[in-house]
């Protein structure tokens, strides 16, 4: 059985059986290049004669620096016929897809590796010739000194360096001071004179298709005795006084802000409760008023009623002195 698979591989590595059918597995052209630690998927793609009689059983996958045997063995990264967990991820499917995502990447994970796909058809199986390649780099940003030495001061040359092991035609390197990117690009920043306001936090991000990592560097510059170059806020260097001068004047206008919006509300709210009372104090004005009126108004009533009744009495009682009169002619 050796004898065959060793008999196919000769035919695969010779073309022949390229040839006759149409049986393939393509990579990258270029070494895929990852940042230690992050995840990576290396695309991969197969194909094999188009009948529906042909069926793909088993995949897999297979590091070249565990593997010696042309994957006809194991160890294997990975294969369809063993359930594991691990840092290598099949993403790929059984028709063309044999894509591998591995995780958690170790610098132990560099090398080359290849897919090999088996079909039910007798002989048709296939690995393909050469691998992929991965590359694990990892990311560090270092100070190199142009000119000066000791402690940095102002006016000394400098450059800081992002350095990967790898480097892809598709990297991308991003620089940053205290987490606001920087205009300027490339593994290098180049400091020709550097000043008490080049201190600060300077971060590299390294950016391709597949992953991004950063690392950071701290940058202290001194400066002379009117300088404050331990107050990162205080990059120009201002004089101690001045700063406190300024910070207290800034106070001072705040609490004047303040408490003048404090009374503002306090007279408002006051001014509103008296106009409340006031106008309480008018409508029960005006009831009374009004209730007074009413009183007069019945008092002088009662008066005229009375009178009305004196008039007609006096009107009966003249009556009755004529009809005396009368009767005594």
């Amino acid at each position: 059985m050796q004898m065959l698979y060793l008999a196919v591989i000769l035919l695969t590595l010779s073309g022949v059986l390229t040839q006759v059918s149409d049986w393939g597995v393509k990579y990258p052209d270029n070494p895929i290049c990852v940042v230690r630690g992050f995840s990576v998927s290396i695309p991969c793609s197969y194909y094999y004669p188009s009948k529906p009689s042909i069926k793909v059983t088993h995949m897999l996958w297979c590091s070249m620096n565990t593997n010696k045997d042309w994957c006809i063995y194991p160890p294997y990264v990975y294969s369809s016929l063993v359930s594991i967990t691990s840092d290598f991820e099949y993403v790929g499917d059984n028709k063309s897809n044999c894509t591998l995502l591995i995780h958690n990447v170790q610098f132990s994970y560099s090398g080359e590796y290849k897919f090999r796909f088996i079909t039910n058809k007798p002989g048709g199986r296939w690995i393909g010739e050469p691998g992929a390649i991965l590359q694990v780099g990892d990311l560090k940003v270092s100070l190199i000194r142009l000119s000066g030495n000791g402690t940095l001061k102002q006016g000394d040359s400098l450059n800081l360096m992002c350095d990967v092991i790898c480097i892809q035609n598709s990297s991308q390197f991003v620089w940053s001071k205290n987490n606001e990117q920087l205009n300027t690009s490339g593994p290098n920043l180049h400091f020709p004179a550097v000043t008490v306001r080049d201190s600060g936090n300077y971060t590299c991000t390294w950016k391709t298709n597949n992953a991004s990592r950063s690392e950071t560097i701290s940058l202290h510059v001194e400066g002379d005795n009117t300088e404050n170059p331990e107050n990162p806020e205080n990059p120009d260097g201002w004089p101690i006084w001045m700063s406190a001068s300024l910070t207290v004047g800034v106070s001072f206008i705040i609490s004047v802000i303040l408490g003048a919006v404090i009374y503002s509300r306090r007279f408002l709210t006051e001014c509103s409760s008296v106009c409340t009372e006031r106008q309480k104090k008018n409508d029960s004005d005006i009831y009374a008023n009004a209730k007074q009126k009413k009183d007069y108004s019945d008092i002088y009533a009662n008066a005229q009623q009375k009178k009305d009744y004196s008039d007609i009495y006096a009107n009966g009682q003249q009556k009755k002195d004529d009809f005396k009169i009368y009767a005594n002619i």
